[in-house]
């Protein structure tokens, strides 16, 4: 038989042991519930950055169609605009070749009070206005002069609507954009 003393060390030693290995078994058993929770909290992550992913990808999209619809606005107020500014120019050239050929003329309302002398002496039809007939012709250099101004003036006027429409445009989108 083994002596008492080598009994009591082989049976501490064989509660160390299954102390050790129960030790064991339980880390081994943590380790695989946190290994678990581990894999499902990186799914949930994957799965949230997926959706942020998602969200921004629609963003994007939305973002880029708005943005599309805006330039396609812009352009057609450009166009529109062209539009004016070209009708604009083409009716004061129109006005300054008649003005040129003689088929047109500038006339301004004149006061007779201060030219008398000048306006003819009969008296003409009663109108609306207290000079309706003293008027007098403009010389045709000065008519082509007035007729560039008020057309310059036109193509600013012009100019001017265009950029106040595209500034409304780009300032204040339509709802949803």
């Amino acid at each position: 038989m083994i002596p008492a003393q080598y009994r009591a060390a082989a049976l501490a030693l064989l509660a160390i042991s299954a102390l050790a290995l129960a030790g064991w078994a339980g880390w081994q058993a943590n380790g695989w519930r946190l290994g678990k929770q581990l894999a499902q909290a990186e799914a949930a992550h994957q799965h949230t950055l997926g959706e942020i992913a998602r969200a921004a990808a629609s963003q994007l999209q939305t973002q880029q169609t708005q943005r599309l619809a805006l330039e396609q606005r812009l352009a057609e107020l450009d166009t529109t605009h062209q539009q004016e500014i070209t009708h604009a120019q083409a009716a004061a050239d129109q006005l300054s070749a008649d003005l040129a050929a003689a088929r047109s003329r500038l006339s301004v309302r004149v006061n007779p009070a201060t030219c008398a002398s000048s306006l003819p002496a009969a008296p003409s039809a009663a109108g609306v206005d207290d000079a309706a007939g003293a008027r007098a012709d403009l010389h045709p250099a000065t008519a082509a002069g007035v007729i560039r101004v008020t057309a310059r003036a036109d193509q600013c006027r012009a100019r001017l609507t265009a950029l106040q429409a595209w500034v409304r445009e780009v300032a204040n989108p339509p709802d949803g954009l």
